[in-house]
Formats: C-alpha cells, sequence, structure tokens
C-alpha cells in the first residue's frame, strides 16, 4: 500500500471525525474521494481501512500493593505536566496511521496506569518502585514501553535505562524503535549531521532528550565522555538502551558512580527490563550468591535513591518464581513486583497463541502443519537432539517445502499489492552456529535451484508445468493453500517477481543482521535461518512462513521462539507454521497453561488482591512449575506446595493402561455406588445422588488410582495427591457433603443406583485416545474426559442462568468453570465409557477392556485458605513437573554466548 499512503491518510482523517465509523461509511468516503483510482486500487484501499477501523482492543488488568497512592491525576489536574514527548508519539501513531484510534486510546490508559503505579518523580527522598508489565509475545510489548517511556520523561525522570536483551541484535532492533518513537533522530555518534525522524514534524517545537547509547554502539564509558553526556548538565532525559550483558552493564554502573561520588543519585530513575524472565533473575544455586547480570541490575538499582524498575515479559513465571523457598525469601528479592502487575490485552487483530494452538482458535486448522516423525524424514536427517558436529549434508523434505511455501506467500502478496512490504521467512532447527551455517548454504542452493526455474519458467502460462520445481510449487500450493482466491496459474506470473528478491541470511551470535530500516521503500524479503537470537525478543517483520526444530527444556523459551506471533495485516490467511507433531502438542499445553496464570490477575483484581497473593498463586500452582526452568526456581526433589482448586472443574484424562487397575478401579466404584441410600434422581441422560457425607467420598478418593501424569490427582509421595490434601482441609468446611452424578448416553428412564450393572448400561465412548509414555489420555491432548455441558448437571435452571449471565459479562477468567461458582456443594462425576485410540494408533495399543472408568470434580468456591505444604516428589512426578531434558535451555546457552562473545 505504499503508493496509496498520501491518499489513505487523506481517507483516516476523513473518517475519524465520524462518530461511527462502519463498512458501509468507509466505502462511501473511498468511492466518494478527490483521487482518480481504479477498481482494483479502490478495494485495495477499501480492505485496508476496514483492518484498521475494525480493531477493538480491552484495557489491561493489574494488581497493585496496598500502599499505592494515586499521583498522576492530580499533577494532571494541576496542569504539572507537559507531555510533550506524550502527545508527539500519539499524534505520530494517528495522523500516520501507524496504530487505530482505539488502539491508541487503550495504549494511553494502560500507559496511564503503569506511570501512576510507578514512583512520583516529583517526589522527593527515597523511594524505590518494583513493577511488571505481562503482554504476549511479539504483541506490542515496545509500543507500550516507547510509549511509558515518552510520559516518564514528561512527568519528570531524567534518567532512562532500557535493558533490551541479551544480543547485539535485539539490543539494535530497540534502539532504532526508540530514536523513531522518543529520541526523533538517528542515534549515531560524531555524525555529521543529526539525521532527524518522521516524528518530529508532529509537534511544534523541536526537543531531543540525550542518548546515551546508538544504533552502532552498546554503552562505552569512554564514548560517554568524549561525546559529552554528563547528569550534572541534562536540559532533557537521558536514555540508555543496553543490552544485558555483564561487562556493559558494569561499566555503565562505574561511569554512574563517577557522575555521583558522595552519595546515592537524586534524579529519579525509571530502568525498564525488556524480556525480564531472561538473564535477569538471579539462578545461582547458592541462595547466599547471586549471577552476574542480576547483580549488575541491583546495583544500578541501588545508586538512586527514587527509582522505578518494571519487567516486560510475555512468560513471567520465573520473575514469580525468583526465591520460591519461602514467601519471606521471595519478597527479600529487589527485582520481585511487589508493587504492581499490569497484564495487558492486545487488540484483536493480534495473531497469538489463543488463535492457533487452542481446539477453538480460528488459526489452528489451516496455519500449523504438523511434522509426524514417521512419515517426514526429519528425525533422520537433522533429530530434535543433535550434537554439534552432527553431519548434515540435505534438507528435509519438509523444509524444503516450507520454502516452497515462502515463494508462494511471496507472490500472494505481490498480487494483493504488497510486494513491496516486508517479507520474511524463520528456520529455527539448531542452537549450534556451525549447523545454522550449514543449513544456510543448503537453504541457499535450494532456493537458487527454484530461482532459476521460476525465471526460465514462470512466464509461459501452463506450459510452465513441464519444469519439475515449478510443478513441486504447485503441489504444495495445492495441498497447502486451495482455499485462497487465485488458481495456480494466477499465481504464476507473480512468481519471478516474488523470488527474485529474496535473500538468505544467519542470524545468530556470531552476527547478522535484519536491517529493516534499510529497506523500508521496497521491502526486505528474507530466510533468516538461527537459533538463540531468534528465540527472544526479535522481531522478523511480515514473517509469513515458520520452520522450527527445537527441543528447549523450559515451556517459557520454548514460547519465546514463537516469533510467528504478532500482526498480519492483510496477510494471516497464508501464514504457515512447521513443526514436529509433539511439540505443536506441547504449545498447546502452554498456552492453556498460561492463559489460565494470566486469568489470575483479572480475577484477583476484581477481589482487590496484590502482586504478592498472585505471586504465591503462580508458585503454588504444579502448571505454573512445568512452565519455567527448574534453575529458575532453584528447587530439587522438594516442592512446596498450596493448589486453590475452588470454582474448578478438575478431569481425569490421564489413566494406567492397565487393566488389573482399571479393574481395581471399577470394583472400587462398584462398591462405593452400594453404600450410597435413600433416593436418586434421573434426570435424562444422567443419575444424580445428593448431599453424600464427605467421609465416604473421601476414603473413595484417597482408594481411586491416577498416575503421576495427572498433576492434580496423581499421587506425588506416600498417598497423597494435591487434590486429596485440599478436600481433606475442607472436610469440615466446604465440601463435607457431595452430590454425586453418573453421566450416560440415551434416557435412563426410571433407573437407580441399584440398577447399575456396568457392562449393561447405555455406556458413552470415547475414540480420540492416545497412549503417552505407557499412559492412556482419554481424549488425547485435550484433557478432558467431560462432556460439554457436564458441568451443568444437578443445577437449577436459575444457578445456569446465572453461570451464563457471568461468562457474557466476562467476569469469569480462564480456567474457572461459571457452572462450578455457582454450586452450593461439590459435584463428584463417575465416568463409565467405551474406549479407543485415535488412528494411527490400534486399539490393540490399549491395554484396558471396557468398561473404562475414571472421575472429574467440579468444586465451589472456598472461604478455607490454601495450605502450604511441602512435598518430597519422586522422580516420576518430578520429571513430569519440570519436563526435564537433555537439552541445555535456550536462555541459559544464550547468557553463556553473549557473555564470551
Amino acid at each position: 500500500m505504499a503508493d496509496h499512503e498520501s491518499k489513505i491518510a487523506y481517507f483516516r482523517m476523513e473518517l475519524s471525525n465520524a462518530p461511527k465509523v462502519t463498512f458501509e461509511l468507509i466505502r462511501q468516503v473511498v468511492t466518494g474521494g478527490p483521487f482518480p483510482l481504479s477498481a482494483e486500487d479502490t478495494e485495495q484501499i477499501i480492505r485496508y481501512l476496514e483492518h484498521t477501523f475494525n480493531i477493538d482492543q480491552n484495557i489491561g488488568s493489574k494488581l497493585v500493593s496496598i500502599d499505592y497512592k494515586p499521583w498522576l491525576f492530580e499533577r494532571r489536574n494541576r496542569d504539572e505536566i507537559d507531555f510533550f514527548y506524550w502527545n508527539r508519539l500519539k499524534r505520530f501513531y494517528l495522523e500516520r496511521g501507524v496504530l487505530p484510534p482505539k488502539v491508541v486510546s487503550i495504549l494511553d490508559d494502560d500507559t496511564n496506569d503503569i506511570l501512576d503505579y510507578s514512583g512520583n518523580p516529583a517526589l522527593e527522598g527515597t523511594w524505590k518502585r518494583r513493577g511488571m508489565v505481562m503482554g504476549h509475545v511479539q504483541s506490542g510489548k515496545t509500543t507500550n514501553y516507547s510509549a511509558l517511556i515518552c510520559k516518564a520523561a514528561d512527568a519528570g525522570y531524567r534518567i532512562i535505562i532500557l535493558l533490551a536483551g541479551i544480543t547485539n541484535s535485539l539490543r539494535q532492533q530497540t534502539q532504532e524503535r526508540l530514536d523513531e518513537a522518543f529520541i526523533g533522530k538517528k542515534s549515531v555518534f560524531q555524525a555529521a549531521a543529526q539525521e532527524p525522524l518522521p516524528i518530529i514534524n508532529y509537534a511544534a517545537q523541536r526537543r531531543f532528550p540525550v542518548y546515551g547509547t546508538s544504533r552502532d554502539r552498546d554503552f562505552l564509558k569512554e564514548a560517554a565522555m568524549t561525546y559529552g553526556v554528563s547528569l550534572a548538565a541534562l536540559n532533557e532525559p537521558i536514555i540508555f538502551v543496553t543490552k544485558k550483558n555483564k561487562t556493559t552493564l558494569e561499566r555503565l554502573r562505574d561511569w554512574l558512580k563517577d557522575q555521583n561520588l558522595t552519595h546515592n543519585i537524586g534524579e529519579p530513575l525509571l530502568l525498564i527490563d525488556d524480556e525480564a524472565d531472561n538473564a535477569s533473575i538471579n539462578t545461582a544455586d547458592n541462595p547466599n550468591q547471586v549471577t552476574a547480570i542480576n547483580k549488575a541490575i541491583r546495583e544500578i538499582l541501588a545508586m538512586f535513591s527514587r527509582s522505578t524498575y518494571i519487567g516486560y515479559t510475555a512468560t513471567p513465571f520465573a520473575n514469580i518464581f525468583i526465591d520460591p523457598e519461602s514467601e519471606t525469601e521471595m519478597l527479600k528479592d529487589d527485582l520481585f513486583p511487589r508493587d504492581f502487575i499490569k497484564a495487558l490485552d492486545p487488540p484483536t487483530n493480534y495473531v497469538g497463541a489463543t488463535r492457533v494452538f487452542t481446539e477453538a482458535g480460528d488459526l489452528a486448522e489451516r496455519m500449523i502443519i504438523r511434522l509426524d516423525p514417521e512419515k517426514d524424514d526429519y528425525e533422520t536427517v537433522l533429530p530434535l537432539r543433535h550434537r554439534r558436529d552432527w553431519v548434515l549434508s540435505e534438507l528435509p523434505e519438509s523444509l524444503e517445502e516450507a520454502v516452497r511455501a515462502f515463494i508462494i506467500t511471496r507472490s500472494v502478496r505481490v498480487l494483493r499489492g504488497q510486494g513491496e512490504q516486508h517479507c520474511s521467512m524463520m528456520i529455527n532447527v539448531s542452537r549450534f552456529n556451525d549447523i545454522q551455517q550449514t543449513v544456510h548454504g543448503l537453504v541457499f542452493s535450494y532456493l537458487e535451484k527454484l530461482r532459476n526455474s521460476v525465471t526460465i519458467n514462470a512466464g509461459l502460462g501452463s506450459k510452465a508445468l513441464q519444469d519439475e520445481e515449478i510443478c513441486r510449487i504447485r503441489d504444495t500450493y495445492s495441498s497447502r493453500f486451495s482455499e485462497l482466491e487465485y488458481s495456480f496459474l494466477d499465481l504464476l506470473p507473480a512468481l519471478a517477481r516474488a523470488v527474485s528478491s529474496i535473500s538468505v541470511r544467519t542470524i545468530n551470535m556470531r552476527g547478522g543482521v535484519l536491517d529493516y530500516s534499510k529497506h523500508k521503500e521496497i521491502g526486505l524479503h528474507v530466510i533468516a535461518i538461527g537459533g538463540l537470537a531468534l528465540s527472544r525478543g526479535l522481531t522478523l517483520e511480515g514473517l509469513t512462513v515458520s520452520y522450527i526444530l527445537r527441543n528447549a527444556s523450559a515451556s517459557d523459551t520454548l514460547m519465546q521462539m514463537a516469533r510467528w506471533f504478532g500482526y498480519r495485516p492483510g496477510y494471516e490467511d497464508i501464514c504457515r507454521l512447521y513443526l514436529p507433531d509433539r511439540s505443536a502438542d506441547h504449545y498447546e499445553f502452554i498456552t492453556g497453561a498460561i492463559e489460565e496464570l494470566r486469568s489470575e490477575i483479572k480475577r484477583m483484581e476484581l477481589i482487590h488482591m496484590t502482586p504478592n497473593d498472585f505471586g504465591l498463586r503462580v508458585r503454588h500452582d504444579p502448571t505454573a512449575i512445568r512452565i519455567t526452568a527448574a534453575n529458575k526456581m532453584r528447587t530439587a526433589t522438594a516442592m512446596r506446595i498450596a493448589q486453590d482448586y475452588s470454582g474448578r472443574h478438575i478431569e481425569g484424562y490421564v489413566l494406567y493402561n492397565d487393566e488389573a487397575v482399571n479393574q481395581r478401579n471399577l470394583k472400587l466404584v462398584e462398591s462405593f455406588i452400594n453404600t450410597l441410600d435413600g433416593p436418586v434422581e434421573v434426570d435424562k441422560t444422567c443419575l444424580i445422588k445428593r448431599a453424600i457425607d464427605a467421609a465416604s467420598v473421601f476414603s473413595f478418593l484417597r482408594d481411586f488410582q491416577f498416575p503421576e501424569n495427572q498433576p492434580d490427582l496423581g499421587i506425588i509421595s506416600s498417598n497423597r495427591s494435591l487434590f486429596v490434601d485440599y478436600v481433606s482441609d475442607r472436610l469440615e468446611a466446604d465440601l463435607k457433603s457431595w452430590d454425586i452424578a453418573f453421566p450416560l448416553t440415551g434416557d435412563c428412564g426410571t433407573m437407580s443406583w441399584r440398577d447399575i450393572q456396568l457392562k449393561n448400561l447405555p455406556l458413552r465412548k470415547r475414540g480420540a485416545g492416545s497412549i503417552i509414555e505407557d499412559r492412556y489420555w482419554v481424549t488425547g491432548k485435550k484433557c478432558r474426559v467431560a462432556n460439554p455441558g457436564d458441568e451443568r448437571i444437578g443445577l437449577s435452571q436459575l444457578q445456569q442462568s446465572a453461570a451464563k449471565a457471568e461468562v457474557e459479562t466476562g467476569n469469569i477468567s480462564r480456567g474457572y468453570c461459571a457452572y462450578s461458582l455457582q454450586r452450593e456443594r461439590p459435584l463428584m462425576l463417575i465416568h463409565i465409557f467405551n474406549a479407543d485410540l485415535k488412528a494411527p494408533q490400534a486399539r490393540e495399543d490399549l491395554l484396558i477392556e471396557d468398561p473404562v472408568v475414571t472421575l472429574s470434580f467440579c468444586l465451589p468456591t472456598t472461604l478455607v485458605p490454601a495450605q502450604e505444604r511441602l512435598y518430597q516428589v519422586n522422580v516420576v512426578y518430578r520429571n513430569q513437573i519440570l519436563e526435564s531434558s537433555s537439552e541445555a535451555d535456550d536462555d541459559e546457552e544464550m547468557i553463556s554466548e553473549a557473555e564470551n562473545a
């Protein structure tokens, strides 16, 4: 759309004056405009504007400490703050169409909150604020802290330090972003002439902050002295954009010390830590020691009498686990976000994990291309676990297909008028630099082969299909892009232009740059190959195809590899992600776990809880423990957990693949049923028994056997599980009386408990099971056993209506069951069913005979606080929780390589 930028700006301004922008109004304004446009150009502009104005966003949730005292509103009302930098940036975003109006509005509100939770820079004395902002991977955290930096500078913060990851490429990319949003000119020391950037045209006067780092240079003490950077001579704020490197941070610390030899620095400091869960955390084995980068950050903060530290991250669990040994030690760590936690909601046009890796995600089916090791050759060509001396002589066939898919996406974008925009492919198959270089050579050779075929034959129309490589591109188009609006013959004319400009680059700790800013006019079209350097923070502009073969040991690291998340205006339908089947399953798990824990902030906000409460909640959740690397928790075989299951539906979705265990469980059910006297309700396809004494339920629950793979229900040690302990704490309170339900299929008629003969019942069927590590997963990785609607069993119509209303108003957080929250008593569901496995696994692999039995539980809210217990976990449970891997954690490898670079 570069050719139409001025026209779009005109239409945008026309539409921004309307009280409500509709699709009909957009079409009316464009077709009635003053510009001669072809029909194709008209439709392109209309689609672009529709996309821009059809974006919504909600303000994020927050938790604040009890000593929070608002200050920003009062200072604004007294007109004490000249929001020069923020107003300039806001105009830039709105008038250039960088962000939609609703998104700018929410950005304004969210950053007002964050600034208000930070320390008031006009307040004298000594104060220190510590907070955290939770975003999503590639969702706009840089935009958020750019706006915050502008507002902080306007409010009176004089020194701003931005820690921008641990690689030079990410630091440089971040410096460029801050040049464009805050500094207003290219930050180059000793430049013959300062090159201004477009943002300066959106203010009546010209003001520039001082910069202590530049695009090509991290902080150097000598450079700072040479170029006149001095705290004593500041008329404007000073900003340092530096990477998290021990030597660099110590240089900055020493220079700051030289600025103020006698006592703490009095100027207020804002220190923003991007990717705060990476490198900043103290992961030292000895609790009396700290890691070098963590120590340097804390030493810099300690030099200021007034400071605010804000960690930005999409995967915050390592920050919460700063020291999980006890509540007291956790709060002593100076980087724990004790004062506030702010969770950002992404705009509706964000392509994130819930759209890609959930059952209801609208992009899941077409975007993900699962690589089956039984059918694809990647395991023999380049296994997930390999050494640095692995001999790689060819590309996996799936990677060759991914390269063809990238050429196709480039061609589609050409046809859609996006040919001069950035377009990228990511290949992340190894953390070893030597193997990355080998992959580079093989990909370059294959690309040249395709380029030659396309250049010679693409203009021949249908005769081009006589070429073998063109046929392969066609086959990829047919199998992966058949739903698009173009036929392959439509695509052929665009192939030559698409492939001609594609380059191959390696981005790793040895070097390599994705210089998008130098190719703004015609776009950078690149296949980027890397490992650790592509795993965090770095944005690949216009990313359409991703190919990943990785085996990261920690889930938060794996999630950070997901560079394919982000914004894909006008091309999200052609994005493709190639990854191993088991990795896709892992991403599905991580997505559910992270979203569930993130939703805790919203729930806790409603009941006025604090960051400390959230920290304890995360530390006590077995799901959260699985999300971050073990060394970030300093946890061995002892785990201190106090789980909260109130308002949840807990399902026993993993069973022993053992008929003897199944028979014992079935006999236990029969014995339990025979103890239940009195009336029974028949509700169509379900038998319900109400108000059962907790003692018999608890005895039954303790004897029912679940494997360790079921973190909530599986035995940890000494016949104890998290769920059993939770129930035992409430036998005389919220859980002293239970309802029992027996869901079936078909009408139960007048059946009673006494009529139950397990093999003669109208049982449900479960045909999507999997055998994973010798355990039977009832519905595979969906982690379910109940039918949709089972959570409503036994509730009155009034209770069901109330639950539905709560869902519709958005008051129920993910992970909480609206129907469980309406319950007066807990419900135990006894699920008896006929089982089968999903192809290609054969029924013979399932060693359990029908019928099969498992349980699920819908629990009401509780007034009994969670009781912390120390569990001495066995090896199986520990491996399940920590998901140990022989491959080193990527974050630690990155830090090590960065320090030695």
